[in-house]
């Protein structure tokens, strides 16, 4: 029996997230109606509002309460409380993160097979309304006040990177009017100590800025300078950046990247983070004189969200289908646990030992948030001889099926440019 689950006036990619996450966790086990603002509930057995006060005004029945998720601004929440009276609700507050919507889908999901189990064997120990209620009542309580002092936490944390990030700036353009000799001549000796000196201030300004990003990317949706881009350009500048992280250890950086089929269109300083992060990642964990291998080149993309392996598809005369572009990092470090391939993408989450290629829960994150921001995917696999991260960003005007193909199905690519 399958779950009927509407949303009413939730915006198209939260919508985007509920069919992936129940994709994942019931393949074919529940039916998804969007509805419009003031829209009427009926006929499902579970809703997610986006609340708006004057849709509200004439209130909703408490069994549709009891049976919906409300997706609630923090400033609106004490007059939402007012509005449903006596009534209690789950809410999440906005914005909203894949993380909070899983328990309550997890819920519904739960719910629903119990309910028919039950109905179906006609027993089942019932438990006594009040305590229920109760029980849901402290529950829901404890869940809101946790979501927010997040929010506090989130602010708080905020606001210390962007104090953080002014003095090491300021730092970096000292470093650059030594190295320009603005203030007088200096030895190659003193030249590179300087030099290395404004590399680990670079690295340290890109970490601020990864927390603030994190931080407030859970506060406000990010904005993107979307334009026509050189992808080459973009590969180019950022093994430039960790160039010098690579010779410290002697790691030769072999990069083979083909021109896109068509234009691709990206914000420039986000993608060239990501991959500045990637060769960081695999630079810190490939051995002294190992390697790196970058590639991109032309891909078909099913457009999955949650399926990793259904990334890229080849049609049966051999020729890959494009409708996106693919860029490879793979090291010659330590592999990724299939246990730990997806978590090692998730916010401030680390995993045991000296393998933990996750970054603290920072550049990999930031990494994930840039990529789903253009509406791509990345991830990583390991065959226990090294990892490879890839990413895909889908063509501005490609459609996600039957696009024309340009190239070849199995890369086995020639790495042609070098740098140790």
């Amino acid at each position: 029996m399958s779950v009927r689950l509407s949303t009413i006036g939730v915006e198209r990619e939260l919508e985007g997230q509920c069919r992936a996450l129940l994709e994942e966790m019931a393949p074919g086990g529940y039916e998804f109606t969007p509805s419009a603002h003031g829209t009427r509930p009926q006929g499902a057995d579970f809703y997610i509002w986006d609340f708006r006060p004057e849709h509200f005004s004439d209130g909703i029945q408490p069994d549709v309460v009891a049976r919906s998720l409300f997706l609630v601004e923090p400033s609106m929440l004490d007059s939402f409380q007012r509005m449903l009276g006596e009534s209690h609700a789950s809410i999440v507050l906005k914005p909203v993160r894949s993380a909070a919507l899983l328990p309550f889908l997890e819920h519904i999901l739960g719910s629903k097979s119990s309910r028919f189990h039950e109905s179906e064997n006609n027993s089942g120990l019932a438990v006594q309304a009040s305590e229920a209620d109760e029980l849901l009542e402290r529950l829901l309580h404890a869940n809101l006040r946790l979501q927010e002092y997040e929010q506090a936490r989130t602010n708080s944390l905020a606001r210390a990177m962007h104090d953080f990030r002014v003095p090491v700036t300021a730092v970096s353009g000292y470093c650059g009017l030594l190295l320009g000799q603005g203030m007088g001549l200096m030895s190659p000796a003193q030249m590179d100590l300087v030099r290395r000196m404004q590399h680990s201030v670079k690295r340290l300004t890109r970490l601020a800025e990864a927390m603030l990003e994190l931080s407030m990317g859970q506060l406000t949706p990010s904005e993107l300078i979307i334009e026509g881009s050189d992808v080459e350009g973009s590969i180019a500048q950022a093994v430039h950046e960790v160039a010098l992280h690579a010779q410290e250890k002697q790691i030769r950086i072999e990069t083979s990247v083909e021109r896109p089929s068509e234009p691709l269109s990206f914000d420039t300083g986000k993608i060239e983070r990501v991959l500045i992060n990637l060769l960081e990642n695999s630079c810190k964990f490939t051995p002294r004189q190992g390697t790196i291998q970058l590639s991109g080149y032309s891909v078909f993309w099913d457009g999955s969200t949650h399926k990793s392996t259904n990334v890229s598809k080849v049609a049966d005369d051999g020729v890959l289908i494009a409708n996106a572009y693919r860029i490879d990092v793979r090291d010659s470090g330590c592999g990724v646990s299939s246990d730990d391939a997806e978590s090692i993408f998730e916010e401030f989450t680390t995993y045991a030992g000296g393998r933990d290629r996750s970054g603290g829960g920072l550049g990999l994150a930031i990494c994930r948030m840039a990529i789903n921001a253009h509406r791509g995917r990345i991830w990583a696999e390991s065959n226990g001889e090294g990892t490879q991260f890839s990413f895909v960003l889908p063509y501005p005007n490609a459609s996600r099926r039957d696009r024309p193909a340009t190239r070849q199905a199995t890369p086995g690519p020639r790495f042609r440019s070098q740098s140790a």
